[in-house]
């Protein structure tokens, strides 16, 4: 008996402990709330507040001039590359021969026989103006036009020497050449 009693004493200690410190809880909250006094006073200071709307405004103008910077370099980066595009082409394109005497061939291939050559690229096709003598990179050849592109036939000798096809340049041999 004398274990049961031990433990029934000491149970009745644990319960009594509990419920003071629940009593003296509710004490302490009640008489807390009943002197709390509202506060006007800050609990941050206010120059604290101040320096930091200051800095946060300072670093929001700072990235909306770095994006104005961006965005002003970007449109400059777009039109370098279309100036760059504009020129290379420009450099790329075949120049007119001027000169009405030298649209007569001199011993070379005439416009006829430009036209069947550049059947074997363009097949059943019909170019859809005239052949035209052009400076092809110092060289002169006949450009015969079709819908789908252009072939460019050497006038001294009868050799593809290009062919340009939606936006796409293959040199004689079929290879590509994108003029690099």
């Amino acid at each position: 008996m004398e274990r049961h009693e031990r433990r029934a004493a000491f149970s009745a200690f644990i319960w009594t402990i509990v419920v003071m410190s629940v009593v003296g809880g509710l004490i302490l909250w009640q008489s807390d709330a009943v002197h709390v006094v509202p506060s006007n006073k800050p609990t941050a200071d206010t120059s604290d507040i101040t320096q930091y709307q200051t800095a946060l405004d300072d670093a929001n103008n700072r990235l909306t001039e770095a994006s104005q910077r961006i965005t002003t370099l970007e449109q400059q980066v777009a039109q370098a590359n279309q100036a760059a595009q504009t020129a290379q082409s420009a450099q790329s394109a075949p120049q007119a021969v001027a000169d009405t005497a030298a649209n007569t061939p001199s011993g070379g291939v005439d416009a006829a026989a430009a036209i069947e050559i550049a059947k074997q690229v363009a097949g059943k096709l019909k170019p859809i103006q005239d052949p035209e003598l052009v400076d092809l990179e110092g060289q002169t050849v006949w450009s015969i036009v079709y819908t789908p592109g252009t072939v460019y036939i050497s006038q001294t000798d009868g050799k593809i020497v290009l062919v340009q096809r939606n936006n796409e340049t293959r040199g004689a041999t079929g290879g590509d050449n994108d003029g690099h």
